[in-house]
């Protein structure tokens, strides 16, 4: 399940208390950049008028986090880790900023930058797996994230954000105990 609560409380400005600490297993960390990341989205959700909070369902910040670490444990040089997120920049909601400035977003174009997110989180994902463990943890990765699709139009947004952004969760584990096991 997408990591909606957590416990801790959020870290100050800067590193999260996971990236200080690089000690401890690849699965370890990731995890708790993952809870790290959903502390500080709660925290950021409640401090906001539920309008706003609404149309904030899921955050990537933790599952981004996560990609980066995989990546650098793989020793993926800065230009390969940039170019895991470089889909990023034809997002929706950018083209959107780039040619309307700062008119307001519609419902659908907030979620079509969700789900471009999710497609290249998904892509980054399944490179990562590939890199990790060949063809067999990337079949697997792949099905993973096969089998939790981002919602199509007209369907229930919230609860198919949170299903893809859980199944990212559950892949991103899945490489850092790939890349924890003894060879």
């Amino acid at each position: 399940m997408y990591r909606t609560a957590w416990s801790g409380s959020a870290p100050e400005r800067g590193a999260t208390a996971a990236e200080d600490d690089m000690s401890g297993s690849n699965e370890e960390l990731v995890d708790s950049l993952l809870s790290q990341a959903a502390g500080q989205h709660a925290l950021m959700l409640a401090r906001l008028p539920e309008e706003i909070a609404r149309t904030l369902p899921v955050d990537a910040q933790g599952i981004t986090r996560a990609i980066d670490h995989l990546a650098e444990a793989l020793d993926f040089d800065a230009e390969q880790r940039r170019a895991l997120f470089r889909g990023h920049a034809m997002n929706p909601a950018v083209l959107h900023a780039r040619v309307f400035g700062g008119e307001g977003l519609t419902d659908s174009t907030v979620v079509a930058a969700y789900v471009e997110g999710a497609r290249v989180r998904a892509e980054a994902l399944a490179l990562l797996a590939d890199t990790a463990g060949g063809e067999g943890l990337g079949a697997t990765v792949r099905r993973l994230l096969s089998d939790h699709p981002p919602p199509a139009e007209g369907e229930e947004v919230t609860g198919g954000l949170r299903d893809v952004y859980a199944a990212h969760e559950q892949a991103a584990l899945l490489i850092a105990r790939h890349l924890d096991a003894p060879v």
